[in-house]
């Protein structure tokens, strides 16, 4: 299958998809350009937020309208009402450390955010994987990782995939709900250097994780079980950042692009690198 532009932007990152079911529409943010997008399907029409600083992940709240989210900005998790426009910080996740920034999170199914910070020039064992409680305490859970990238749970929630893209890896952990707590890692995806390496990721009713792959051409998806390629979303543009299933039926697979250290030969040669992009699952 191939993906087509949904909506022509220019993103430098473009990160964190995200499906509000409630109201249909879809959410995605430019990472260094302080850019939350609201694109709304039966218009076609997008309207963009603007922050002061990056923002990396987008949690929708639940029990809400839809109109409020938690933003993970480079240091912190902020509230934010879509309508309104009123921001409320939350928590500080890390403070004295100017060289780092959040990175791709999600909330788990039953309702701990779990968020990566990694460095953004080193990214050698640099980084970390976070948990913050509903108290918002916060806690490390993963040290000396590299990028620490997609999150996503299985259906009955006893399991976390979770993708290192410093390492080109994604690892499953069995789950403890109760406790937030993961256990027995193992590495179910390492994904061959002409692939690109794993980013965002979602994963459909059957198991199978799909899986963004910046420097790869496509979304790939990959059944955890035997570690093995089922399927390819082809995207006309290197670097593909994330991925959430939407539409009323889950049948839409939206997927965001980034432009970010490509070079002005590569901008010219793939002009819709930044764009969102979509594709209509069979």
């Amino acid at each position: 299958m191939q993906a087509e532009v949904l909506y022509h932007c220019e993103d430098e990152i473009g990160e964190a998809a995200t499906w509000l079911p409630s109201s249909g529409r879809f959410l995605w943010v430019d990472i260094d350009s302080g850019l939350l997008h609201e694109y709304h399907p039966e218009t076609g029409r997008v309207r963009d937020h603007v922050f002061p600083d990056k923002i990396t992940t987008i949690i929708p709240v639940e029990g809400t309208d839809d109109n409020e989210v938690w933003l993970a900005m480079k240091d912190r998790l902020v509230s934010y009402h879509l309508k309104t426009g009123v921001r409320r910080e939350l928590l500080t996740l890390f403070s004295g450390m100017p060289d780092f920034r959040t990175n791709d999170g999600k909330r788990s199914p039953e309702g701990r955010i779990w968020i990566g910070v990694m460095h953004m020039k080193n990214h050698r064992e640099t980084g970390a994987l976070y948990c913050v409680e509903s108290d918002f305490s916060c806690r490390k859970v993963l040290d000396r990782q590299c990028i620490p990238n997609g999150i996503v749970w299985n259906r009955e929630g006893d399991k976390m995939y979770y993708a290192d893209s410093g390492r080109g890896c994604i690892y499953r952990f069995a789950y403890d709900r109760r406790q937030g707590v993961i256990r027995s890692r193992q590495t179910v995806v390492k994904a061959p250097e002409e692939y690109g390496v794993p980013d965002g990721m979602a994963i459909d009713g059957e198991g199978f994780l799909w899986v963004a792959h910046w420097g790869g051409f496509g979304v790939y998806v990959w059944n955890p079980e035997t570690g093995r390629l089922a399927d390819k979303i082809e995207v006309p543009v290197p670097l593909v950042a994330s991925c959430a299933f939407g539409g009323e039926k889950r049948d839409v697979l939206y997927i965001t692009t980034a432009r970010s250290g490509l070079t002005d030969a590569e901008k010219m040669c793939f002009p819709s690198s930044g764009s969102l992009f979509s594709v209509k699952i069979k």
